[in-house]
């Protein structure tokens, strides 16, 4: 039996702690207080603030654990990377979990690497330029170390990007924002794992967003991709060069980039050492490609040597999806659909317990806030576009607003 310690408790580390409990392995989770699903199975459970790396090596220092690990959270990565190192225990170290992590650190990288990314800029407090030269509108702005879309902004002027910098830098924990060129074009997640610096792809998924304005929230991701064979070259071309210089001893990975399908042009936006989230890295993965990321890393986490070739050759292609929405602005009067949901072929896992009549409904403002997801496995793309139509058909909420008006799910 190992004992494996787990960075957070949240639903993002739920699938991952389901593992290291069926492996037989003790789980000590070490958490916030809180309502975390994973401290209802841990063996053990540590309340500490997560991001204080000094009282969580100490834990794991005194509990002698044999791994450290968490999944589809940037956050909690530094401190499973910290640990790892002053432990000497398999996995990340604190210099490369900190090329990822920081997202003016990670341009940087890729400048140098010449991997595209978009002209960028780094602003810290203090020495907010009044222009920024040199850099065209519209513009994104984001911190340089945040998650779930928080302060992320898209902007057209001056005015507006001041107010974009001061609200990132708000959410950023190191007081860093960083503002670069919007760049026109289509969103794909690549998820993939790297085995001693060598990466193996495990997936590409076309991406859409809500259309709501200056906002950058995601509604479903599909796999897989539409892309066609040069473009899908060209990102693993980057996946495989970003993986040999990082070099690290494994690692799911997980990278968003654009493409803009008139020029055939990509431009990487994000990448991490840790698992999709909205359930990408737990579940779509094993549902598309058969092969389970998080048996990889406790595998790798608990010093078992892995034969990849062996473990991708028996990769499958099917298809899965998850599908988001959100809710107008009030109360929820009424759920139509909902049983008949459940018996859809196709329909996986439905997560809309917290969905129900009488609950309130906010202005949706960052990705934390959608609805869902409804996950989906299909034998193919398009089996997987028709059972995305027929859930629109099928499921409706309706939301009484301030105004009177009965609204419904928003989808787009």
């Amino acid at each position: 039996m190992k004992k494996v310690l787990m960075v957070g408790a949240g639903i993002g580390q739920l699938y991952l702690s389901k593992k290291v409990k069926e492996r037989g392995d003790y789980l000590i989770a070490v958490t916030l207080p809180g309502n975390q699903p994973v401290i209802k199975i841990a063996d053990k459970v540590y309340y500490q603030n997560v991001f204080d790396k000094e009282a969580v090596l100490k834990i794991a220092q005194e509990e002698s654990v044999d791994a450290v690990v968490s999944d589809q959270n940037d956050r909690m990565m530094p401190t499973v990377a910290y640990v790892s190192e002053k432990m000497n225990l398999p996995g990340l170290r604190i210099d490369q979990v900190d090329s990822f992590c920081n997202k003016n650190r990670f341009r940087d990288l890729c400048d140098d690497l010449a991997i595209p990314v978009p002209p960028h800029l780094k602003v810290e407090a203090g020495s907010i330029p009044e222009k920024i030269p040199n850099l065209p509108f519209p513009r994104i702005v984001k911190p340089a170390d945040s998650q779930s879309s928080l302060g992320v902004r898209k902007v057209w002027n001056e005015a507006e990007c001041h107010m974009a910098i001061v609200e990132a830098l708000e959410y950023s924990s190191s007081k860093t924002a960083i503002v670069e060129s919007f760049f026109e074009g289509k969103e794909v997640a690549v998820e993939g794992f790297v085995y001693k610096g060598d990466y193996y792809h495990l997936g590409i998924g076309d991406r859409t967003y809500f259309d709501l304005e200056n906002l950058f929230i995601p509604s479903q991701t599909i796999f897989p991709s539409c892309l066609d064979d040069v473009v899908v070259a060209k990102i693993l071309d980057c996946e495989k060069r970003l993986a040999k210089h990082v070099n690290p001893e494994f690692a799911i990975t997980h990278s968003e980039y654009l493409y803009n399908p008139d020029t055939q042009e990509i431009c990487i936006v994000e990448s991490a050492l840790r698992g999709g989230g909205m359930y990408i890295s737990s579940h779509l993965i094993p549902f598309y490609a058969g092969i389970d990321p998080a048996d990889l890393l406790l595998d790798c986490a608990t010093r078992k040597e892995l034969d990849m070739p062996a473990i991708f050759g028996r990769k499958t292609e099917s298809s899965s999806a998850y599908v988001s929405f959100y809710l107008p602005e009030g109360k929820i009067v009424d759920i139509k659909g909902l049983s008949e949901l459940k018996e859809l072929p196709g329909v996986k896992m439905l997560f809309l317990d917290d969905v129900k009549v009488g609950c309130k409904t906010t202005k949706i403002s960052h990705k934390g806030q959608r609805m869902g997801p409804i996950l989906l496995m299909g034998d193919s793309r398009k089996s997987m576009e028709r059972y995305i139509l027929r859930i629109r058909e099928i499921l409706h909420i309706e939301v009484k607003c301030a105004n009177g008006i009965i609204g419904d799910i928003i989808w787009e």
